[in-house]
């Protein structure tokens, strides 16, 4: 997804026709899921073969940006490519991240919610759920979907595509259901079925309904709808915490800890250079302070470390009772609910 949002982004930049992704070549044959031709790649194939452009990783950093759309933008100002007539032009790779393409979002979305089976399965699951209850959705991956098992005494530390013990996912949801009780619900995702999952899905939703036809994209949107995402060490998981932008939890013992401060991409060379956007935000963090007037301090982080073992984080509690409380239509003004006036004024006339 990151590719075809970059590729998106520059087609609005430089105004011009976006070509792409090849899904007839995809191993998972997401073809299917957006309604393309098997033989897609042909045309993207053709083109490439031609004089292009390719706006690398390299030429994203000589910009300094971090926005994709400014980068290119300035990029292009220096090849001149306004006074083309024609050109080509070529992006590709996960360099940049999330942060680069936050403007691709409503892109990307429409997307997702035009793909094959996406609204009927969303469909399926919303209108049996509680609309008063937050919704957890928990992201569990398999061996089967090529994730591996830690060897004994392997760190988990900065390792992509690993599995994480079941214990840590019912430890989580076990602590949600300890203090909140019945008034949560959950749901588990998973890439393929195995026996943790089965245990999982046992003791948090064992009404859980299964959906049908192609789910690669309905899982993602309904765990972009979540109040609470709790993460497989996955970009699935990040795509769906980015689509969001409501709280989630991490596995605490796959963070990179660097002074007392976990990061995700902290262990990547590039982010461990002085002026990087890992350096900037533990520079911001660690000027915060942790309590201000024995409260916890008023910034927000979206982002939750868990081990097993660890209590829920009093930061984590006070965002989600602040979710259950805007649940209630009955305080929501277009679904016939009220609030309370802030001023008294006098009588309306009618």
């Amino acid at each position: 997804m990151l590719p075809w949002a970059k590729g998106w982004i520059a087609s609005q930049v430089l105004e011009a026709h976006l070509v792409g992704p090849s899904w007839g070549r995809n191993s998972y044959r997401f073809y299917r899921n957006f309604g393309t031709s098997r033989l897609d790649f042909v045309l993207e194939k053709a083109l490439l073969r031609l004089p292009h452009h390719a706006f690398t990783e390299h030429d994203y950093r000589a910009t300094g940006e971090v926005d994709f759309g400014r980068a290119i933008e300035r990029w292009a100002a220096s090849r001149g490519l306004g006074r083309e007539s024609s050109f080509i032009v070529s992006v590709e790779g996960m360099w940049g991240g999330y942060s680069s393409i936050r403007n691709s979002r409503p892109f990307l979305l429409a997307k997702l919610l035009n793909s094959r089976d996406a609204l009927r399965n969303v469909y399926k699951v919303t209108s049996r759920l509680e609309p008063s209850k937050p919704f957890v959705a928990v992201s569990m991956r398999s061996t089967q979907g090529g994730f591996r098992v830690l060897k004994p005494g392997e760190s988990p530390r900065g390792k992509w595509n690993i599995l994480i013990p079941k214990e840590w996912y019912l430890w989580v949801c076990e602590a949600l259901r300890q203090h909140f009780g019945e008034t949560i619900q959950f749901r588990i995702f998973t890439d393929r079925g195995d026996a943790d999952f089965d245990e999982v899905v046992r003791r948090f939703n064992p009404g859980q309904s299964h959906l049908q036809g192609r789910t690669e994209c309905s899982d993602l949107l309904l765990m972009a709808q979540a109040d609470l995402l709790v993460c497989a060490i996955s970009s699935y998981s990040l795509a769906a915490a980015f689509f969001s932008g409501n709280p989630y939890i991490w596995y605490e013992p796959q963070l990179t800890l660097t002074d007392g401060l976990y990061s995700l991409w902290g262990y990547e060379r590039f982010q461990e250079k002085e002026g990087s956007l890992s350096r900037r935000s533990m520079e911001f963090v660690s000027s915060l302070p942790s309590r201000v007037a024995g409260q916890v301090t008023p910034i927000s982080f979206l982002g939750t470390a868990m081990d097993i073992g660890d209590p829920l984080p009093d930061s984590l509690v006070q965002l989600l009772e602040q979710r259950l409380s805007s649940h209630d239509p009955r305080t929501n003004l277009i679904e016939y609910g009220c609030l309370p006036a802030l001023h008294q004024k006098g009588p309306c006339l009618r």
